[in-house]
């Protein structure tokens, strides 16, 4: 009797005990033989996407889609959105005979199928991108992948536009309950010169203007000053499309939805999981956004209002007062003659519809105006590409929009009177000009008294601290430098200067006296000590030596460095000291100190697994992608080295130390110093033996830096084999002995899952770490390989310092050379 009433019991626990453990079973991949039917779903690798049968709300249309594995339940693609089935009872099968993909009812209806190529062993697998593909097994090669054939939502390393003959849109779904096309459409138009265009129908309702060399003008400030994502642009004979990538750690996804397109953000707070929208296009609170709002030769200004460009009045004056400017603007009086026109210029605009223009790659600015002066059809032209180039307008234009930044200059044809005009009307604005100037010298005058009275204020303020804190003479005067170079930085960049500057006894109260067991760590430039100020807050007190090379030239230069830096990946910079011969920044505490004091540590190492390490390059490559490319200056750090990256609670990487980082120019491809700082080991060749530096230099240290990471090993070290060999020349004996994986540090539990994505890296890591600059990728192609399980990549060629033997200590001391030979830098052909 106790056994018959036990076996329901050991039936309901071992149900239970099947249904715990049916998460871990999950596939990720279907073959011939094991199709897909409801309830199960295909779930990826890494739990970050779900493949299976959903429907909306109450409805009894059913479809095969794929979604976020996290709540709420966010469908990013749609197999059968023109036609759902009637109810779940139908299955995704592999067709034998013909390799197809195929979802079928009951009744063996085909609703929906994916054609390939005949295949032997053919499997569909859901990848952690979000991507479906259906593959041969033992091979790379894809033949069918849902990334081809977007709905609504386009994904990180995703492509959008047009590769081999097959346009990568997206479309809307019809509502919220159905995933149904609607006439809403974002595309990659490149007709002539691609630009991002919102469709309703035929109708366009948004663009973002012209790519203009690596960037999207929109004028839409919350579309182009959106640093989170980084976008590339590929083009061939065969494919031109758009990828972007996310700089954040967070997940981010662009959505059309209806006319809007937008950009959503997963808050992943214990209070509440959910999807926070960044930004939308069109905006209603930026009326520029709508297309053509002031219509032909209309601008539509920075303060979203509609003007004329200057020789045109709007064509009916009585509505542009009523706010209806959609009927834009006319030429004045005087009509084009051809031979005498002349042209205007208006700068920093996104340049105008590109529907009536015809494109010159090769002619420069020059020549455009020549041939756009001989065309009388020609109204406008423009470069294309930062100087390069030429586009020409044929006949009228529209779609302009003023931007406070950035953007193109427009070039527009007007009749040679209106140069006249121009001139006349700046003479009859003299006398108001004149006026506004003696106004505006009062003004000045009222505002150089209250500066003055307030820096004598301040002055007097800082006599008494010097007195109280027994500041020496001298170090009042390099304050005062300090103080100086920090307001003049700041006055040239139009922005206020805010960094505190700490009273020593502060520090010295926060740090015990810099007690010895406040120690952090200690380099080349000081040491640094942990401290807690009166409000609680925990800081980190670099206290640079006395002996120090680092002096007020790279004091100054990390002050005013990081103090204009901001990104989840670099460190905070909180206030500096100067007091006597003292020189110390502070920072925000970083609980698991640098990176180097536990890859290294055999006893700490186990403590990143590999997704761990794998964050921790992420955040090292977002980290110089925003220095090299995002950021209001473009720097070139110059040390990226493990001791140099610092590990916040979360282990989440911050880049520190930009004591010898130097601010690179947009446009610059290479410098030249006497002077070579840095770190043996992570310096690329060119620059330790030439003293040539460049945005490679830093790909390079991180090439080095990701080999690290993945070995457990410093770049120093002399590992037991023979000939001697350090790590750059060990990685890639074992890359062409084809065991790469025996880099991996021991301490490391690797599974299958793991193994393709840590030959990657270490493929990234040796690409970055070539020899020759020009053969190194750039760190947003780095990130792209990176972000890309399906990418092919290139093989990588030998990397820097081949056979060398570095010193045990190099990583430890930063160096210092001086060349007093005269350099040649030879040009690759």
């Amino acid at each position: 009797m106790k056994k018959w009433q036990l076996a329901p019991l050991l039936s309901l626990l071992l149900q239970t005990f099947f249904s715990l453990l049916s998460p871990s079973l999950s596939r990720d991949n279907i073959t011939l033989g094991s199709p897909l039917a409801y309830p199960d779903t295909l779930v990826s690798s890494r739990n970050t996407f779900a493949l299976g049968f959903f429907n909306t709300s109450n409805s009894s249309r059913w479809y095969l889609g794929i979604w976020y594995t996290i709540t709420p339940q966010i469908v990013i693609w749609v197999a059968n959105r023109k036609n759902p089935m009637p109810d779940p009872n139908g299955s995704l099968y592999i067709n034998s005979d013909s390799s197809n993909l195929q979802l079928k009812t009951n009744s063996s209806d085909v609703l929906w199928q994916a054609s390939s190529s005949s295949m032997v062993d053919p499997i569909a697998q859901l990848y952690d991108t979000g991507n479906f593909v259906l593959r041969e097994k033992n091979a790379n090669k894809i033949t069918w992948q849902s990334f081809d054939y977007p709905t609504n939502t386009l994904l990180p390393d995703m492509p959008f536009g047009w590769i081999a003959g097959q346009n990568l849109n997206l479309t809307s779904w019809t509502d919220s309950d159905n995933p149904a096309p609607s006439n809403y459409m974002i595309k990659l138009d490149q007709t002539v010169w691609p630009e991002i265009i919102i469709w309703n129908g035929s109708k366009p309702i948004f663009r973002t203007g012209p790519l203009d060399g690596y960037e999207l003008s929109s004028g839409s400030p919350q579309f182009d000053n959106n640093k989170e994502l980084t976008f590339e642009y590929v083009s061939s004979q065969n494919e031109a499309y758009i990828k972007y990538m996310s700089t954040s750690s967070q997940k981010l996804r662009l959505v059309l939805e209806h006319s809007n397109f937008r950009m959503y953000r997963f808050d992943d707070a214990e209070t509440e999981q959910k999807w926070d929208l960044d930004w939308s296009v069109p905006d209603l609170k930026y009326p520029c956004d709508k297309y053509a709002i002031c219509g032909e030769f209309g601008v539509c200004n920075s303060s979203n209002n509609c003007t004329c460009l200057t020789g045109f009045v709007p064509t009916h004056e009585m509505d542009w007062k009523d706010s209806e400017t959609s009927q834009g603007c006319k030429r004045r009086d005087d009509q084009l003659n051809c031979t005498n026109d002349r042209f205007l210029s208006i700068s920093n605009v996104k340049l105008p519809d590109t529907t009536n223009t015809t494109v010159d790659r090769t002619i420069k600015l020059k020549e455009c105006q020549r041939r756009c002066l001989k065309n009388c059809s020609c109204y406008a032209y423009s470069n294309i590409n930062r100087g390069i180039g030429c586009a020409m307008w044929m006949g009228n234009f529209t779609d302009i929009r003023k931007l406070d930044q950035g953007g193109s200059t427009l070039y527009y044809r007007v009749a040679r009177s209106e140069l006249h005009g121009t001139n006349n009307l700046a003479k009859k604005n003299a006398a108001v000009i004149a006026t506004s100037a003696i106004l505006g010298l009062l003004f000045l005058a009222s505002v150089a008294y209250l500066v003055h009275k307030k820096f004598k204020q301040k002055a007097e303020l800082l006599a008494y601290s010097e007195r109280h804190s027994h500041t020496s003479q001298e170090s009042s005067q390099t304050l005062s430098m300090i103080r100086s170079c920090i307001l003049e930085e700041g006055s040239r960049k139009g922005n206020a200067f805010n960094l505190p500057i700490v009273d020593v006894d502060v520090l010295l109260a926060a740090t015990g006296n810099f007690a010895l067991e406040n120690k952090l760590g200690e380099g080349g430039f000081g040491t640094v000590f942990r401290g807690r100020l009166e409000g609680g807050e925990r800081i980190a007190v670099k206290r640079l030596s006395y002996s120090s090379t680092q002096g007020l030239s790279e004091f100054k230069n990390e002050v005013i460095l990081i103090a204009e830096l901001q990104h989840n990946n670099l460190v905070q910079l909180l206030g500096c000291c100067i007091a006597g011969e003292e020189r110390m920044l502070i920072y925000e505490y970083m609980e698991n100190k640098s990176l180097d004091t536990i890859i290294f540590d055999k006893s700490k190492s186990s403590q990143l697994d590999w997704p761990k390490r794998f964050e921790i390059i992420m955040g090292i490559a977002r980290g110089i992608l925003y220095l090299h490319q995002d950021s209001r200056l473009r720097i070139i750090h110059r040390d990226l080295k493990a001791s140099n990256v610092l590990l916040d609670e979360n282990m989440n990487p911050k880049i520190s130390d930009f004591g010898i980082a130097r601010i690179f120019g947009r446009h610059d491809n290479d410098s030249v110093t006497n002077r070579v700082v840095g770190t043996y080991g992570y310096m690329s060749p060119e620059y330790a033996m030439y003293g040539v530096f460049s945005i490679k230099s830093d790909v390079f240290s991180f090439g080095v830096l990701v080999l690290e990471i993945i070995s457990g090993d410093k770049c120093s070290g002399i590992f037991g084999v023979e000939p001697k060999l350090n790590l750059l020349s060990y990685a890639w004996t074992l890359w062409n002995n084809g065991n790469v994986l025996n880099l991996l540090d021991s301490s490391i539990s690797k599974n299958s899952n793991d193994e393709s994505e840590i030959i990657r890296c270490i493929q990234v890591g040796l690409l970055c770490a070539q020899d020759r600059p020009e053969d190194r990728p750039h760190m947003s192609e780095a990130m792209l390989m990176l972000n890309s399980p399906n990418m092919i990549l290139p093989l990588p060629k030998q990397p820097g310092y081949i056979g060398d033997r570095c010193m045990d200590n190099m990583e430890s001391s930063t160096s210092y050379m001086s060349h007093d030979t005269s350099i040649t830098i030879l040009e690759p052909r």
